[in-house]
């Protein structure tokens, strides 16, 4: 009897195991791709919400083409740490420009900054997890004449009928640059309901910059606030370009709206501003900077479907010490996220 029930049991153990082998496996589940295209302006005009100033850094423009989460361009080196993460890649071209505060002057202004334009492609390296946040990036350009700051701007001033910038003469000479920057971000401290999602949180962070352009570091921190807060560190802005309009989870084709505003604060030491300190291997014009300077920014974000929109108004204190003015600008970034 007990051998006969033993083989009762090894007879259903045999069908089960041999169904299972028939069975169709399901195909898994096509893993969804996707890629983001933003443009970010930073600018001193009203037209953007900037205090109409022209002055210092004056204008900015960076294109950016994000590739989707995980997805490594054959061309970028693996970087340590990026195979146990959530990582994205980006790659971006980018033009500053900055001149004096009266620029209807032809003579060199030796108590204001130099004129100067600067033109780079950057190559952007990003990896995330739950609660942090490392971003690589490397710029490679040139700034003075081949930058074209001259022309671009002179040329905007043509076709929106403002008189032209007189003192280009006095730019700094022509520079190859290299720079290599670094941002950790953290999610410090969020809060969530039932009704709104993430309401508020506290992302602190902190970085530094190396190369022949600028050699600082920075800490600071941003709080948010509003509903639906997404699930990344904060808008991207056009020196800092990362992964973050990436968050919108691909495959989601019912992607919800957001809104929230955000407030940040920085402190920033500063050893090297080729914007200041003038070239670094020739003769040229320089002010004496501030070896610590502030940064306060407030604005929001708006996220509608597939689009994002980011607007901020940031202030810098004093630069040098030729000149004693706050110094502000507001900057926007429009995306667009594809899935395929």
């Amino acid at each position: 009897m007990f051998r006969f029930s033993i083989g009762i049991v090894l007879f259903f153990v045999s069908l089960t195991a041999l169904a299972q082998q028939q069975k169709p496996q399901e195909p898994p589940a096509p893993k969804t791709y996707g890629e983001s295209f933003t443009v970010f302006v930073d600018n001193d005009s009203r037209n953007v919400g900037g205090p109409n100033a022209d002055q210092g850094y004056t204008n900015g423009l960076r294109f950016a083409y994000v590739w989707g989460e995980d997805q490594q361009p054959e061309w970028m080196p693996d970087i340590p740490g990026f195979k146990d993460a959530r990582s994205n890649y980006g790659i971006s071209l980018a033009q500053q420009i900055y001149t004096p505060d009266d620029t209807q002057r032809t003579d060199l202004i030796p108590d204001d900054r130099p004129y100067a334009g600067y033109l780079y492609v950057g190559l952007t390296a990003v990896s995330r997890t739950k609660t942090q946040y490392h971003s690589w990036e490397l710029d490679i350009g040139v700034v003075g004449p081949s930058a074209m700051g001259e022309k671009v701007q002179n040329n905007f001033h043509d076709w929106i009928q403002n008189p032209r910038a007189q003192g280009w003469e006095h730019q700094l000479k022509d520079e190859p640059t290299l720079e290599l920057s670094y941002i950790q971000k953290l999610r410090f401290y969020e809060q969530e309901s039932m009704w709104s999602g993430r309401y508020f949180d506290v992302i602190p962070e902190g970085g530094a910059e190396i190369g022949n352009v600028k050699i600082d570091a920075h800490m600071g921190a941003m709080v948010r606030f509003g509903l639906r807060l997404p699930d990344d560190f904060g808008p991207s802005n056009l020196s800092s370009v990362g992964g973050d309009a990436l968050d919108l989870k691909f495959g989601n084709v019912d992607l919800p709206w957001r809104a929230y505003g955000f407030m940040g604060v920085r402190g920033r030491a500063v050893i090297r501003n080729i914007f200041l300190d003038g070239n670094t291997f020739k003769d040229s014009h320089r002010v004496k900077k501030y070896p610590f300077i502030g940064e306060t920014e407030i604005g929001y974000a708006i996220q509608v479907s597939h689009w994002v929109y980011s607007w901020r108004f940031i202030t810098l204190t004093p630069e040098f010490e030729e000149n004693s003015e706050f110094d502000s600008y507001a900057s926007l970034a429009l995306s667009y996220v594809r899935n395929f």
